[in-house]
């Protein structure tokens, strides 16, 4: 049985192939202007082959198909099999009773309602190719078919469901498109085949036994074969008793996609007036990573897998990026399950206007970034090519913040250029692990809780105190969205919690710690944190040290003790009006802000104070700057670090990190760091303030000429702490001609004489150690040994010494505390010194400020 119905087939196919060859032939000739003679064929063939055209379909052919029975190629039966078990005859969906009486009618030209219910009866037991056979036989013994019919009635299928339809539930359809669904069959021997704006694309079937007769079957076909835009598809399942049937169907659009590569940068958009735009990534043998960055305005994006079924979708309204993230797929399987002989490991993305895009109409630009990681390097995106493993926050806990420090990274750009750089030197988005929102509210009152400092995505652990706070709702969201994984415990009294419900948050008496794993899509975890002390601590800090402090100092030293226990923290109450000292110090050229790296920063109106683009600051500004509590975390605290030599602390090591990468790094004619060390022991001032003091005021990359001896008129005289060097606005390059000449003079270099108290100063500073050590025993004689002995205290004056207050004032640069303790920070961390026992003088000002903690937008 089996046999027949396979030779069955093999006989339709062979029929199928020579009519198709003997069409091409002809359609060719006649292409060519040439023409065929005809050869009536015998016994009104012709009428039929007629006839049968104009009901099942095909009349392009006739032509050829009549030479070729005329000639005996095949017969007329062979072309009426061929023709009524097409898939285009089948496509039009007739039963057994129309294709009776549309057999009739081709065959005798006439219906005959006798002869059409015989036809119906034989096909109860028979095939409709051996009814067609029998009939055309009947009719007329030239049109019997050239092989040999089996009377077997082949294989046939009924109460066939769908259950999974052709169109996808989105607005497109793309990828793989499989239909499912179940049916009753005799046989396996079923086919399909798709029409696309009636074109005929042969698809696959897969058959499984589902008990009994019944068949579970999953047809597949590839919608990349068809051109973008909108058609029109049916879906036929065809067996091999020559009946088929529609069994899905409709109108699809098939988006047109713009191809994306792995590690590489790429421009994309959504045009004007456009809603969406789609791409396809074949990530080979690896994991999807899109990234995009540079967003013109907010997007919604979303991942498909190579079925076209959605993966996940991020729309993070307010967030610098968009991620999507997929897991490669098993190709193998996909093959198996589709019976699609090529396959690949493709992905799709779809790009919409996000719930806030500010426009709906204009176009919106993004680049997109196919790797891990990105970099922010040289001015734009790069995709990151070397495995770097997780992207380290700004916050080192030990000698190594990352195992690949000290390497290089390959990087490539839009211009699909590869570059080779330092680890160090390249700025990694925190796209996986990260959050991009941690917002904090009491659940009764729903008031915001305002932990310090505010949240930012790279900053994970933070504080907060309160006497009232009972429970707490957490609303988060991770960058990685859909693809990452969020658990939250919280900690008060030794017992961990696993919390289910994030709105309800119990916050017990004394010490709690909330702690926010995110489980990154590649596997790496962040740990956020938030220390809440509730009352009264366990241990005596609340009464030692928090009762010195007005209660909005609580928040950031509760933070610093929970992270570093040992720190100490003194208070220095100026007893001064924190409103009258910010007058003072937004006063004229005393608070200056750079143009180049903080625009916004900068005082309408304000002349330039020197040939670096040194301005006033905004009172905005300078009012930040000034509020110590802004200084309360891990890296600007040490900007309040007592100033003094502390060999226990300190180490030439330590010099060497602070300045690794910048000018100061040994060279083959000073070891720098070395001289930097040896002139803090001379002058008992801490070497990592003179480090950061001088990269402060040299410029990371040594920009100013005072540090080379190369100012034009002064060659061979350094100041690399920029001590004398008063701006004059009236003077081009003033302050460096200024600062010259007191390496060269002193104090008064009109007299060109040094004084004997000068002289103590190594005076002149004509060579690099003198000009080091030099300048190190003149800060220490004017601000450590006056009381200034901490960053803070060097730039804002509240001192209240033989000098005054204000005047005495190091640096001009409002930002130079608070730039320089990070300096320190990393200095620290870069020796394991982070958790030794510091100390910390902390001003305290009467009537500050209610609100805090806010850094002013740079405008950079």
């Amino acid at each position: 049985m089996r046999r027949k119905k396979t030779t069955q087939y093999l006989l339709i196919a062979v029929i199928s192939l020579v009519v198709g060859i003997a069409g091409s032939i002809v359609l060719g000739i006649s292409l060519a202007g040439m023409s065929t003679p005809y050869k009536d064929p015998k016994n009104n063939a012709s009428e039929v082959v007629d006839r049968t055209a104009s009901i099942a379909g095909g009349a392009v052919g006739t032509a050829i198909a009549k030479d070729r029975i005329g000639s005996g190629v095949y017969s007329v039966g062979d072309y009426l099999i061929r023709s009524f078990t097409s898939p285009e005859y089948l496509s039009l969906g007739r039963s057994d009773n129309e294709f009776a009486s549309d057999l009739v009618v081709a065959v005798t030209g006439s219906s005959d309602p006798d002869l059409e219910d015989e036809i119906v009866s034989d096909l109860q037991d028979h095939s409709r190719m051996y009814v067609i056979d029998k009939y055309a036989t009947d009719a007329n013994r030239a049109f019997a078919a050239t092989g040999n019919i089996s009377s077997d009635p082949g294989d046939s299928f009924t109460d066939c469901v769908v259950t999974k339809p052709l169109e996808s539930g989105d607005t497109y359809t793309i990828g793989i498109r499989k239909v499912e669904g179940t049916f009753d069959a005799t046989g396996d021997e079923v086919r399909t085949d798709f029409f696309v704006d009636g074109v005929l694309y042969q698809g696959n079937i897969r058959i499984e036994d589902a008990g009994g007769s019944g068949k579970g079957f999953v047809m597949a076909w590839d919608t990349a074969g068809v051109e973008a835009g909108s058609h029109s598809v049916l879906i036929l399942l065809r067996s091999s008793d020559g009946r088929g049937q529609i069994i899905a169907g409709g109108d699809i659009t098939v988006p047109r996609c713009m191809v994306l590569n792995n590690d590489m940068v790429q421009r994309g958009s959504i045009d004007r007036s456009q809603t969406v735009s789609w791409y396809i990534l074949n990530a080979e043998d690896r994991d999807a990573y899109i990234n995009f960055v540079g967003l013109g305005d907010d997007i919604k994006v979303s991942l498909y897998d190579a079925y076209g079924d959605p993966i996940g979708t991020n729309d993070l309204p307010g967030s610098d990026y968009e991620v999507l993230r997929g897991h490669r797929q098993d190709i193998d399987a996909i093959k198996a399950d589709t019976g699609l002989p090529l396959v690949n490991n493709n992905f799709f993305v779809k790009v919409e206007r996000g719930e806030q895009c500010s426009d709906m109409e204009e176009q919106i630009s993004y680049t997109m970034v196919q790797s891990r990681n990105v970099a922010y390097y040289d001015g734009q995106y790069m995709a990151v090519i070397s495995d770097i493993g997780a992207v380290p926050t700004p916050l080192p806990v030990s000698s190594s913040s990352s195992s690949y420090a000290g390497t290089d990274v390959t990087l490539c750009d839009l211009s699909n250029n590869r570059i080779v750089v330092p680890y160090e030197d390249v700025r990694y988005l925190p796209l996986s692990g990260f959050l991009t929102k941690m917002d904090i509210a009491e659940t009764t009152s729903g008031s915001e809780v305002t932990i310090f400092p505010r949240f930012a995505v790279k900053t994970t652990d933070y504080g907060y105190y309160s006497t009232s706070l009972s429970v707490v709702g957490l609303d988060i969201t991770a960058q990685e969205g859909y693809a990452a994984r969020v658990e939250t415990t919280i900690e008060n009294g030794g017992s961990v919690t696993t919390v289910d419900d994030l709105s309800n948050i119990a916050i017990g008496n004394g010490e709690n710690t909330i702690d926010i794993k995110v489980t990154a899509f590649d596997g790496s975890v962040n740990d956020y944190r938030i220390f809440i002390l509730k009352g009264d601590d366990s241990g005596s800090f609340s009464e030692d040290t928090l009762s010195l402090f007005p209660t909005s100092y609580y928040s950031g030293l509760w933070l610093l003790h929970s992270l570093h226990p040992d720190y100490m923290f003194r208070p220095y109450n100026t007893g001064m009006d924190f409103d009258t000292v910010l007058d003072n110090e937004d006063s004229g050229d005393r608070s200056l802000a750079n143009v180049y790296s903080h625009p916004a920063w900068i005082q309408s109106g304000s002349p330039e104070y020197d040939g670096g683009g040194w301005y006033a600051a905004t009172n905005e500004v300078v009012q930040y700057f000034l509020d110590p509590r802004n200084y309360l975390d891990p890296q600007h605290i040490f900007s309040f670090e007592l100033l003094s030599f502390d060999s226990t602390a300190q180490t030439v090591d330590g010099v060497r990190n602070i300045v690794n990468g910048s000018f100061l790094a040994d060279t083959s004619e000073y070891d720098y760091s070395q001289i930097i060390y040896d002139a803090g022991q001379t002058a008992n001032v801490s070497p990592y303030f003179l480090a950061s003091r001088i990269l402060q005021e040299m410029g990371y990359n040594g920009e100013s000429e005072l540090c080379h001896g190369t100012l034009a008129g002064y060659e061979g005289y350094y100041n690399f702490y920029n001590i004398g060097s008063t701006p004059d606005p009236n003077i081009q390059n003033g302050a460096l001609i200024n600062g010259a000449r007191y390496a060269m003079w002193g104090a008064d270099p009109d007299e060109e004489e040094i004084t004997s108290v000068e002289a103590e100063l190594m005076l002149p500073w004509n060579t690099v150690d003198r000009a080091i050590t030099g300048g190190a025993l003149w800060i220490a004689s004017r601000y450590t040994a006056a009381g200034q002995d901490t960053l803070y205290f060097q730039k804002f004056d509240v001192i209240d010494n033989e000098d005054g207050l204000y005047m005495h004032q190091y640096a001009q640069n409002i930002s130079m505390a608070y730039t320089e303790g990070a300096r320190y920070f990393s200095g620290y961390a870069s020796i394991d010194m982070l958790d030794k026992p510091f100390i910390f003088l902390i001003p305290v000002y009467d009537d500050m400020p209610s609100e805090f903690g806010v850094m002013p937008y740079t405008g950079a």
